[in-house]
């Protein structure tokens, strides 16, 4: 009476609250869609979902196939990697969404070690705001996200587990030369005079200390007219800006670390602990984990430990506190 697209189906159109979202996760199309649920419909004798213009309501007939469907789906899931890792010569993919400050520090030094230890893994690591790796991962697009913990809102949690990682302390970061280089007692509003390059969206925690320093800047009269004056999803091509400008860029110790050692960058003598990032990982809970993904959650925790450690060491380096809230 069923076949796995069905369960497939079910389980989208639950999830997404609707048969236009459930038909672009699962890449057919609508109409194609809207058949193949009429006519499972017909074999219970009974419908599944309740339409409205708000979406759909799982009914009773419905949610009694979910129980099943679910414990269903997720051994099939672990039967084909189990099957494709015991054959050998099969490339596995492994899809990760993370969001661009943890992407570029601790992502990145897990996957580079992933390559020499697992080769027959195929890494795709998309980076992203961290606003959107929730979706991705629900919508199982990625088997793990990695984000930072501050924006995570409640409703994002739903049906996901979290790991939090260690707190990475961030700072303001100039070109050699700059106005603030030198200058002693500067706060944040005299930085946020200055053209500003930052990410699309940014966590409410961080907003409001900004938005009060630059309120104050304004008050003075000099502060750069557009905020940011610079959008960009990737902290590390934010650094290449400053060279040939005065913008100030908001970066993790990890990110600016090169970039600080060569000399290219300049960090200010000013830090709070709210400038930072508290990265998590997410996951969809009941959702068991192949070999693949277990070996790289273990080399992001180490990537983890020893980024702390070096963060510490480069903030104490710069006489910067590296406490994180």
């Amino acid at each position: 009476m069923f076949e796995v697209r069905d369960l497939r189906m079910v389980r989208a159109i639950h999830e997404h609250g609707s048969l236009v979202r459930a038909a672009r996760v699962l890449g057919i199309a609508q109409p194609a869609l809207t058949r193949q649920l009429a006519a499972l419909e017909a074999r219970l004798r009974g419908p599944l979902f309740e339409r409205s213009p708000r979406g759909v309501t799982t009914t009773d007939l419905g949610r009694a196939v979910l129980m099943d469907a679910a414990d269903i789906l997720e051994r099939l899931e672990r039967l084909e990697r189990h099957a494709s890792e015991a054959r050998g010569d099969q490339v596995r993919d492994l899809n990760i969404a993370a969001g661009a400050y943890i992407a570029e520090t601790l992502c990145i030094v897990a996957a580079a070690r992933m390559l020499s230890l697992y080769p027959r893994v195929r890494l795709r690591l998309v980076s992203a705001n961290w606003a959107e790796v929730p979706r991705a991962v629900h919508e199982r697009e990625a088997s793990l996200g990695l984000l930072d913990l501050r924006g995570f809102e409640a409703e994002m949690g739903d049906g996901l587990d979290v790991e939090r990682l260690r707190p990475q302390p961030g700072v303001f970061v100039v070109r050699p030369g700059h106005p603030l280089v030198g200058r002693a007692g500067i706060g944040l509003a005299d930085i946020m005079a200055y053209p500003v390059v930052l990410i699309g969206r940014i966590p409410t925690a961080v907003q409001a200390p900004i938005a009060s320093a630059r309120a104050e800047a304004r008050a003075a009269g000099r502060t750069h007219a557009a905020f940011p004056a610079l959008i960009h999803e990737s902290p590390t091509v934010a650094l290449r800006t400053l060279p040939h400008s005065d913008a100030v860029a908001a970066v993790t110790i990890a990110i600016a670390a090169p970039a600080l050692r060569a000399g290219e960058v300049v960090a200010l003598p000013w830090r709070d602990p709210w400038v930072s990032v508290h990265p998590g990982i997410i996951r969809l809970r009941n959702r068991s984990l192949g070999e693949a993904e277990d070996a790289f959650l273990d080399l992001l925790r180490t990537a983890d430990r020893e980024g702390d450690a070096a963060a510490a060491a480069l903030c104490e380096e710069l006489g910067l506190p590296n406490e994180c809230t």
